[in-house]
C-alpha cells in the first residue's frame, strides 16, 4: 500500500517551524509580515526543488501543482495556510500545507496517473491578522472591497504587507477562480480541542464548518442613585442582561447541542459604582453547523431576551452584526476520507468544526471536505500546541489516500 515518505515529511515540518519561531517554542508569523515572506520563499523553494509547478495569484495564494497528463483536467486543491497568530503554535495551518505537499510529492514519486491536477495551496491570511480568510475569500469571489478598505489589522499594515509580496487591492479582487475548473478541495487541520483524544479516535471527519451569527442586544432601563433607589422599583439594565445570559446558556445547552452561545463583550452605561445601570449592550455570538438550527437558535435567543427585558421593566433593541453561513461538507468527499481511514486502519468519527477555516470558503463553490487530527490537551493558538509525529503522519497518509479514492471514483 502506498504511503508517504515519513522522513521527508517530518523534515519539512521541522524546517517550516524554524521560520518565525519564538523562544517559547511557538511561531509568530502574521500574514504578510517579514516572517510570512520568509515562509513563502521557503515554500516556493520546496515546490520548485521537488519538480512541481509554482504559481501565485493576485491575492498572494501560493500553489505547487502536480499536473495531470490531461491538460484539460480540472484541479483538485489541497492545503491550508502558513500564517499564524502572534506567539501561536507550530501545527495550526502549517500541518495542512505540508501534509498536502507531501501527499503530492508521494504521488509524483510513484508516477501516479491522475484524472485531475493536484494543487497544493498556501492561503493568505486565514488567521485574520488583516482580513480573515482573505486568500480563500478572494479565490472564491466573496471578499468585499470594504474588507480591504477597513481591515481589522489596519489599512497601513495591509498596504505595507501587500507591497511586500507585490499585490494590490485590484489584484486581490481579481483573483476569483472559475468553479468549473475546480475538482474539489481537501484540508487537514489539528483539532484544536479534545474530542478525538477524549474518545480515542485517530481522525475526525468534519461534516460541517459551523455558521456564526453575532449581534448586540441593548437592554435600556433607567439610571438611579445606587443607594437611595429601592431595589424593588429599579429598572436595572444589568439585571435584564444577566438574567437573559443565564437563561440562554441553559436553553442552548439543553435544546441545541452541539451548538454554542457566547457573551464576549459588555458595555454598561453610565458605568459608575454608585449609579444603577441605565443601559447594557451585550455582545452575543452563537454557532451551529446547520442553518435551520441557527435560525431556531436566533429565534429562541431573541424570545428569551424579550422575556428578560419585560420581566425587569426594560426596553430591548437588537443590532445584528455578522452572519457567516454554515458550510456543510460534500458527502462524497466525506466518504472518500472515511474510506482512506479504513484503508489505513485508522479510527474515525464525524465532527463539527466550531472554528473557521478556509474550507468554509471553498465549500461555497466546490465539493469540499476537511478532517482533524488530535491536539494534545486541546491546546492551540499557544506555543504549547502539539500534535505527535504519528498523528502528523496519519494526516498526510489520509490526504494521500483520499486523493487516490477520488481519482478511482472519477
Amino acid at each position: 500500500m502506498l504511503e508517504i515518505n515519513k522522513d521527508r515529511f517530518l523534515r519539512l515540518m521541522r524546517e517550516q517551524a524554524k521560520i518565525g519561531a519564538t523562544d517559547a517554542g511557538g511561531l509568530t508569523r502574521p500574514s504578510l509580515s517579514e516572517a510570512d515572506l520568509e515562509i513563502r520563499n521557503w515554500f516556493k523553494t520546496q515546490i520548485e526543488a521537488h519538480g512541481l509547478d509554482y504559481g501565485i495569484d493576485g491575492a498572494g495564494n501560493q500553489s505547487g501543482t502536480l499536473k495531470s497528463s490531461n491538460p484539460d483536467a480540472k484541479t483538485l486543491i489541497i492545503g491550508s495556510h502558513f500564517d499564524s497568530v502572534p506567539d501561536g503554535g507550530r501545527f495550526d495551518g502549517a500541518l495542512g500545507v505540508v501534509a498536502a505537499l507531501e501527499a503530492a510529492l508521494t504521488l509524483k514519486d510513484a508516477g501516479q496517473q491522475l484524472p485531475f491536477h493536484v494543487e497544493v495551496i498556501n492561503f493568505t491570511d486565514e488567521e485574520g491578522t488583516l482580513v480573515g480568510l482573505l486568500g480563500s475569500g478572494a479565490l472564491v469571489g466573496i471578499l468585499k472591497k470594504s474588507s480591504l478598505d477597513k481591515p481589522r489589522g489596519g489599512r497601513d499594515t495591509l498596504e505595507a504587507g501587500m507591497a511586500r509580496i507585490g499585490i494590490t487591492d485590484e489584484t486581490i479582487l481579481a483573483a476569483k477562480r472559475n468553479p468549473d475548473d475546480i475538482e474539489g478541495y481537501i484540508e487537514v487541520h489539528i483539532e484544536q480541542g479534545t474530542r478525538l483524544i477524549d474518545n480515542n479516535h485517530n481522525i475526525g471527519v468534519v461534516t460541517s464548518v459551523v455558521g456564526i451569527r453575532s449581534m448586540w442586544l441593548v437592554f435600556a432601563g433607567e439610571a438611579a442613585h445606587a443607594g437611595t433607589k429601592p431595589m424593588n422599583s429599579r429598572k436595572d439594565a444589568f439585571w435584564g442582561a444577566a438574567q437573559f445570559a443565564l437563561n440562554a446558556r441553559d436553553v442552548i445547552m439543553q435544546d441545541f447541542h452541539p451548538g454554542v452561545v457566547n457573551f464576549g463583550d459588555i458595555e454598561i452605561a453610565p458605568g459608575a459604582f454608585n449609579i444603577v445601570p441605565a443601559e447594557v449592550r451585550l455582545g452575543v455570538e452563537f454557532r451551529h453547523g446547520e442553518t435551520a438550527q441557527l435560525d431556531a437558535m436566533e429565534a429562541r435567543l431573541l424570545e428569551l431576551a424579550k422575556q428578560s427585558a419585560d420581566e425587569t421593566g426594560l426596553e430591548l433593541s437588537v443590532i445584528r452584526m455578522h452572519d457567516i453561513q454554515a458550510a456543510p461538507m460534500a458527502e462524497s468527499y466525506i466518504a472518500a476520507v472515511e474510506n482512506a481511514c479504513d484503508d489505513l486502519n485508522l479510527t474515525h468519527t464525524p465532527l463539527l468544526s466550531f472554528a473557521g477555516h478556509d474550507a468554509q470558503s471553498m465549500a461555497q463553490i466546490t465539493s469540499s471536505v476537511m478532517y482533524f487530527v488530535p491536539s494534545v490537551d486541546g491546546i492551540s493558538h499557544n506555543p504549547a500546541e502539539f500534535t505527535t509525529d504519528e498523528d502528523c503522519i496519519h494526516a498526510a497518509n489520509v490526504m494521500l489516500h483520499t486523493i487516490l479514492h477520488l481519482a478511482e471514483k472519477k
